[in-house]
């Protein structure tokens, strides 16, 4: 299914990097998403899941462009986002009928990861380091 996936065209440094910092973004999506609902009713959380993961899918790709400015010598430096994706867009990423590429179904399964934070609330933190960190 990911035979011709680009991911798979870079070295085994740039993909390792390239996990890192898909991982780290995640991560940072997660927390401010935790962060920001965590006072409010788990219905509003679940509505604010696919906002958090839309501007996630808007944004990042020019965190990713500077990455791969990194990888690739003569990359000019660009402004690469663009309008904001379509609802559509984002019921296709969460419902894995788009594009069968490993970096679509990455960032459903983020999706899905913040419906789940949404619905389990501070429960889906269980570390009183992380809670304090966060400061729940």
């Amino acid at each position: 299914m990911y035979d011709s996936d680009s991911f798979f065209s870079l070295t085994m440094a740039a993909r390792i990097g390239l996990l890192l910092l898909s991982f780290g973004l995640a991560a940072l999506t997660a927390a401010a998403f935790i962060k920001m609902t965590c006072r409010m009713a788990w219905p509003v959380r679940l509505l604010l899941a696919p906002v958090y993961l839309w501007i996630f899918v808007w944004l990042s790709p020019q965190v990713y462009y500077l990455y791969y400015m990194t990888l690739f010598d003569h990359l000019p430096l660009n402004s690469v986002v663009q309008s904001p994706p379509r609802p559509s867009q984002i019921m296709h990423l969460l419902s894995f009928t788009g594009k069968a590429a490993l970096s679509q179904h990455a960032t459903g399964v983020l999706g899905w990861g913040l419906i789940v934070l949404a619905i389990a609330g501070e429960r889906a933190v269980p570390s009183t380091r992380l809670r304090a960190v966060l400061r729940l």
